[in-house]
């Protein structure tokens, strides 16, 4: 009861409360071909760094990898505008392996993305603007 009052006094002088909408992200990662390594999550809320490079993401998180497919869920996030990448990072070097070319040797996939080429976060973008978002991610249509 007091915790209201200090609320209701805290509204009513002006005082800034932080009362941000959030969500949950589920993704699900379909098509895992072993049971080796990790799968990587990265969530980005910007262009810049997607979608590769980890210290840019707004949320990186890592699993263990399992055949078939792989829950993840992203709690307590602002609603806004996301787009994910996801890798199955079987040696679990914490990189994407390249081939000589600049190929990924890795199973790679990114939210929206369904034929070859690298994903950019305006095709890969969505919103949150709800408490839960669902995600499917097929992975390795390079490999």
């Amino acid at each position: 009861m007091k915790k209201n009052i200090l609320f209701c006094i805290a509204g009513l002088v002006g005082i800034p409360l932080i009362c941000q909408a959030q969500g949950t992200i589920e993704v699900m990662v379909a098509d895992v071909k072993s049971d080796h390594g990790k799968i990587i999550f990265m969530l980005f809320n910007q262009a810049d760094g997607f979608p590769s490079q980890k210290e840019k993401a707004f949320k990186r998180m890592k699993v263990d990898a399992r055949k078939g497919q792989v829950p993840f869920t992203f709690k307590d996030l602002p609603f806004g505008t996301y787009a994910l990448s996801v890798a199955h990072d079987e040696n679990d070097n914490d990189e994407i392996d390249k081939n000589f070319i600049g190929f990924p040797k890795e199973r790679i996939g990114a939210s929206h993305q369904t034929k070859l080429g690298k994903p950019n976060f305006e095709k890969s973008q969505f919103s949150l603007s709800e408490s839960q978002k669902v995600a499917v991610i097929n992975i390795g249509f390079l490999n």
